[in-house]
């Protein structure tokens, strides 16, 4: 049985997929138990990022942990796992704050899935990514299909689904799936001085931003209303002071 660990440290938080001779697949346990730090982050404003991670130097995630969902009969499979799981990632994907994957080695299946789910993904150059479900006669059912085709394009998610191809890094991030490839020497702190610029923008700013990108229908809908919101706010008047005194300013 795997579990999620979760340390704070100031504003930031980071989760760390955790499932010891199983490459981290995702079973029940681990699904309840990032459904319960999923809440703890959206009552805790003190929250600023969170880091979504595997076993530092092993592994992201081997997918979903076929123990678990394997022997389930269709409508209980499409109750307790495939709509479990996408009402889960659905919350993680709305967090107001950034979200960051941090991938080393294997990132496949519901892993994968996950690891779309964050705002941000950066990777080891040793990584690799794969959809394996159509393979042994399943489906990307956490919509890691959709995900990847808002990122990389149809043509390329399909491409992914269908023929069971495994990316490398270097080519996850030219198809737009990574935002950054680090060497391994490199990683810890590129992510650490990543999740430091992260934490030290306003974060009602960066909710409003991230609620804009993500969720306006057309260019241009939905970007007035918090305009306005947040340049009634504290932080606005923060940041424009610390401009005009030519200083960095501390939300």
């Amino acid at each position: 049985m795997g579990t999620v660990h979760a340390r704070r440290d100031g504003a930031l938080l980071t989760l760390t997929l955790d499932h010891p001779g199983k490459a981290n697949a995702l079973d029940f346990a681990m699904l309840r138990e990032f459904e319960r730090q999923l809440g703890i982050v959206e009552q805790d404003p003190g929250v600023r990022v969170v880091l979504l991670r595997g076993t530092p130097g092993g592994t992201f995630s081997s997918g979903a942990d076929v123990r678990d969902w394997g022997p389930l009969p269709p409508r209980q499979f499409a109750h307790d796992w495939i709509d479990f799981g996408n009402r889960l990632f659905d919350r993680f994907e709305r967090l107001r704050c950034p979200t960051v994957a941090a991938i080393e080695g294997v990132c496949f299946g519901g892993g994968l899935e996950l690891a779309l789910c964050a705002d941000l993904r950066v990777a080891s150059s040793g990584a690799t990514f794969r959809f394996p479900e159509v393979g042994i006669g399943a489906i990307p059912g956490w919509q890691g299909g959709v995900r990847l085709a808002r990122l990389a394009g149809r043509g390329r998610a399909l491409e992914a689904v269908l023929s069971l191809c495994t990316l490398d890094a270097a080519r996850a991030e030219r198809w737009g799936l990574l935002n950054a490839v680090w060497d391994g020497a490199a990683f810890e702190q590129e992510l650490a001085a990543l999740a430091a610029r992260l934490a030290a923008v306003s974060p009602h700013a960066a909710a409003l931003a991230k609620e804009a990108i993500l969720w306006s229908a057309e260019p241009g809908e939905f970007h007035a209303a918090p305009g306005a919101e947040i340049k009634g706010s504290i932080d606005a008047a923060i940041g424009l002071q610390a401009f005009r005194d030519k200083c960095k300013p501390v939300f």
